[in-house]
């Protein structure tokens, strides 16, 4: 009986025993088919990649003197804005413009009631007429009082000289005294009317003197009436257009009262925000006498404006020098207008022009060598727009020498020691060929 159980437990590992060996048979003989192919099957060489040629465009590089240009923004504005305000009290009784329109310099803009103002001026003519009067006949008293001198002196003196007898004779006893004290009482009395009439006729010098500053004040007083009058009719003080209205026809004003706005078109400028290295050397231009010009397109017209001036500071957070550009008075322009200024620059000696995406990190273009890229810093002087109206870019590098070939095509991937396949830009646009094959490179990376 137990030797029946130890046979039962036996056949199971024998089991396990045959099925790894069949595995490891399997496997063995797997091995062996995958040799067997590696070795019968065909032999190749390894692929070597060849180095890719980028086609690029180059222009010869030729310093010269040249005049850049600097794209700025400028926002048209004035010097000046009009309050107008109303110089009499007075009643509203016309307006001949509204608002936006434009006027000429000395137009009619508005009309008060002028009737009460009329009346002033009746009366301070009246009163001017009533001056001269008192004058003339100050003047007439005058020329009266020194007529009446000589016969005033002749009585005096003939007062004096009937003293004169009748003291004589008063010595001789030949007359009472009472005779001699009415005579001596005539002969003074004679003498005070005289002195009285000598005061008198010095008097007059300042009472001619007090008249006429009384015609003086009443000739004022009308022609100040007479302004008040002209001031009924607001006329323009300048052309511009009109910014606002702020009262109505019927509307009673005080004086002081405000009536119109108005925009003075003759000193229009533009300001635009310069680069402070910029602003320097044209502020030298300005002080050696040079004019210096910017142009601008708005609605397909070109404007050009004259540089009048430079602020002494940099306005905090701006980081610029605003410039101020002379604009002639034109009905089309409207204030606040944002333009596009060319601001022609001072003349740079050994500058050379490329595309604006010739240039990378805003210092550095590709020099061509033996048909491998080399990187230059260059400093960049400005822009410049060429015959044809393209922008292009003004740089300067010690390193550059003429007829040296700079890459002008927009390459991203471009690194120093790149392989090239370089043509003249001027010779005519790449191959299609070429240029998709490019362009897929590109767009690979």
């Amino acid at each position: 009986m137990f030797e029946k159980i130890q046979v039962v437990r036996t056949l199971p590992r024998l089991r396990n025993i045959g099925t790894r060996l069949g595995g490891v048979l399997v496997f063995g003989a797997l091995i062996s088919i995958s040799a067997l192919i590696v070795a019968t099957g065909p032999s190749a060489s390894p692929e070597t990649r060849a180095e890719k040629e980028w086609p690029v465009s180059y222009r010869e590089a030729i310093p010269a003197l040249m005049t850049p240009n600097l794209q700025v923004y400028g926002k048209l504005e004035t010097v000046q804005t009009a309050n107008l305000r109303a110089p009499v009290a007075g009643t509203v009784s016309a307006i001949h413009f509204k608002e936006g329109d434009w006027v000429e310099r000395g137009e009619l803009l508005m009309s008060l009631d002028d009737a009460e103002l009329r009346l002033n001026v009746r009366a301070a003519e009246s009163s001017l007429l009533q001056a001269d009067a008192n004058r003339a006949t100050v003047v007439s008293n005058y020329e009266l009082a020194r007529e009446l001198t000589q016969h005033h002196e002749a009585q005096a003196s003939l007062a004096a000289s009937k003293l004169e007898r009748f003291v004589s004779l008063h010595n001789q006893r030949m007359i009472a005294d009472a005779q001699l004290d009415e005579i001596r009482q005539e002969a003074n009395e004679r003498a005070m009317t005289l002195a009285r009439h000598i005061a008198t006729l010095r008097e007059f010098p300042h009472q001619i003197a007090y008249a006429e500053a009384l015609v003086a004040e009443a000739r004022t007083r009308l022609e100040r009436t007479q302004l008040e009058l002209s001031y009924a009719m607001m006329a323009a003080p300048f052309s511009g257009r009109v910014l606002a209205i702020e009262v109505a026809v019927g509307d009673r004003v005080g004086s002081g009262a405000s009536m119109l706005r108005l925009a003075d078109y003759e000193g229009l400028q533009i300001r635009a925000a310069i680069p402070a290295q910029i602003a320097h050397r044209l502020r030298q231009s300005l002080n050696e006498g040079e004019s210096v010009f910017a142009e601008a397109r708005l609605g397909g017209v070109r404007y050009g404006f004259e540089l009048a001036g430079l602020s002494g500071d940099i306005k905090p957070g701006l980081g610029g020098i605003d410039a101020f550009f002379n604009v002639e008075a034109d009905a089309v322009l409207a204030l606040g207008t944002v333009l596009q200024l060319s601001l022609s620059l001072p003349a740079e000696p050994d500058v050379i022009s490329v595309p604006m995406h010739a240039l990378y990190d805003n210092g550095r273009i590709y020099r061509i060598s033996n048909s491998r890229l080399e990187a230059l810093s260059v400093e960049r002087v400005g822009e410049y727009q060429d015959e044809h109206g393209n922008y292009q870019l003004l740089v300067r590098s010690a390193q550059l020498n003429r007829g040296d070939r700079i890459m002008v095509s927009q390459l991203p991937t471009a690194v120093t020691g790149m392989l090239v396949s370089p043509v003249d830009a001027l010779a005519g646009v790449l191959d299609l060929a070429p240029a998709t094959e490019l362009a897929v490179q590109w767009s690979s990376h």
